[in-house]
């Protein structure tokens, strides 16, 4: 606009200067003055063109600055997966143990001791709303202290070994209506005991009993298949394995994880749960069967029967199990067999009374081992996750074939923590 003016002022000095000037020469300004009009034109139009591209820019500048704020793509899929993702574990220690006996009739005691047992962490994530995935790494300390047939009773100056492996690691899928069963798939704690696959006794007892835990004990590889029926008077849980890779005592611990052969082992178990005259029963049985060796010619069996009961503060439980296979080696076949009772008493929620008894026969070559152990224990809480268990076990064992004997009373203070 201020061209325009001065523009226009320029002119009209010029015209009246030249008032005597000749009529071409008008005619010649005239043009020329036209000329200026549409560069000046011109020129407002791009600088209006110019103003609007600056405008954007700035826009531009705006969203940038915007942006800037938001949070990274990375930081949104870390939060993405942050979400609905747990983490627990378990942390088992003692703060005394010893043992004292007699190995063949001779007298032997372990040194009085301290030290670490377990460490287990729980990772579980929910990939979706059906679909979740459980991971628990598990650092296990060996020392060598549990006295059994054909050792003495010592205990090594430290630890023999340190070793870290998959506790568990599976898929959990749910598959709703019309089937409404849950689908576990991975390294897994196949349901042939409940009070060891379900880990019942971690906050019952430090050790458990010697013999029944190579007895109860199975972990593996394969698949579970779980449904509830709930009916009006019971609920029949149900737990199916279609296979599993077969890991059993005696095997080594790789063989959970994979294999190299066919020779599967399938494996039921059935819980009906109902209420009679006050008490809370469950009934408990299991039977699995299969192939036990490489090339899957000889054959495997598993069964248990148990009962579960609670009634009030007192509860009673007990299995017998059978676990056979054929042609275990050149002596024939082999059986690990045997039973337990046990008695829990709650004085108040925080203190709990522990006694349990079982009998155990475990196949060996040449002869079996046969382990009697009475256990008490005393089960403080001092949170809802932690137990202090003072414990006591009275081991009487020996050879089938009179070899070997071994008498021993145990004292533990241990802590088991969960979280």
């Amino acid at each position: 606009m201020k061209l325009k003016v001065a523009l226009i002022t320029a002119c009209a000095l010029v015209v009246l200067s030249a008032g005597l000037a000749k009529a071409d020469e008008l005619s010649d300004l005239k043009k020329q003055l036209e000329v200026l009009q549409q560069r000046l034109e011109a020129l407002e139009k791009k600088q209006a063109e110019q103003a609007k591209e600056v405008q954007k820019v700035s826009g531009l500048s705006k969203s940038v600055d915007s942006l800037k704020k938001q949070p990274s793509a990375k930081s949104v899929v870390s939060d993405a997966l942050g979400k609905q993702t747990t983490i627990g574990g378990h942390f088992k220690f003692f703060l005394a143990d010893q043992a004292f006996g007699e190995r063949n009739g001779k007298d032997q005691h372990d040194s009085f001791s301290a030290g670490i047992n377990d460490f287990w962490l729980y990772f579980s994530k929910k990939v979706s709303d059906s679909i979740q995935l459980t991971v628990a790494p598990r650092v296990e300390v060996n020392a060598g202290a549990t006295p059994r047939l054909g050792s003495n009773i010592t205990r090594a100056t430290a630890a023999d070994s340190v070793d870290v492996a998959l506790d568990e690691a599976y898929m959990n899928v749910r598959l709703s209506y019309p089937f409404d069963v849950e689908v576990k798939a991975g390294a897994i704690y196949p349901i042939f005991s409940e009070e060891y696959a379900i880990k019942n006794w971690w906050h019952e007892q430090y050790h458990g009993n010697k013999g029944l835990m190579d007895l109860q004990s199975w972990k593996s590889t394969g698949v579970e298949l779980y449904r509830n029926f709930d009916f009006d008077s019971f609920s029949l849980p149900v737990y199916f394995y279609p296979y599993l890779n077969g890991e059993d005592r005696g095997l080594p611990q790789p063989k959970r994880y994979t294999d190299n052969n066919s020779a599967k082992n399938m494996l039921l178990h059935v819980a009906p749960e109902f209420f009679l005259f006050g008490a809370r029963v469950k009934l408990l049985g299991s039977f699995g069967m299969g192939k036990w060796d490489d090339n899957g010619d000889h054959d495997a069996r598993q069964w248990l029967g148990g009962m579960d009961v609670a009634l009030g503060s007192l509860s009673l439980s007990g299995e017998y199990m059978s676990r056979w296979k054929a042609n275990q080696s050149a002596r024939g076949d082999g059986e690990d067999k045997g039973w337990y009772v046990r008695a829990n008493y709650s004085f108040t929620p925080q203190w709990r009374l522990l006694v349990k008894y079982s009998d155990v026969d475990l196949w060996g070559d040449p002869a079996d081992n046969n382990y009697k152990t009475l256990s008490t224990a005393l089960n403080i809480w001092v949170s809802g996750g932690s137990t202090i268990i003072p414990q006591l076990e009275l081991v009487d064992a020996k050879r089938s074939d009179g070899s070997e004997t071994l008498d021993y009373l145990r004292y533990t203070l241990g802590w088991r923590t969960t979280f």
